[in-house]
């Protein structure tokens, strides 16, 4: 059985987290929106300091959509839905 385009539609969730606007990025993969959001929120409580850019992103087919997006000046912003 060819399990390519269902592999191919497969949906990531991602987390994207810089230290400076355009700076260098830690980022992480999960298969759960929930482990994602739960990452997140960590990331945030650890990570969060002038600067600081985090982005959870949907991935599905090669394409990224970001979900929310917070940064220490802005804080939360909501961008899309999982």
């Amino acid at each position: 059985m060819d399990h390519t385009a269902r592999e191919d539609q497969a949906t990531a969730y991602a987390v994207e987290l810089r230290f400076l606007t355009g700076g260098p990025a830690i980022f992480g993969v999960w298969s759960r929106p929930e482990v994602a959001d739960h990452n997140f929120t960590e990331w945030l409580g650890a990570y969060s300091q002038p600067g600081a850019v985090l982005t959870p992103t949907s991935l599905t087919g090669g394409t990224a959509r970001p979900v929310k997006s917070w940064t220490y000046e802005a804080g939360l912003t909501t961008t899309g839905t999982v």
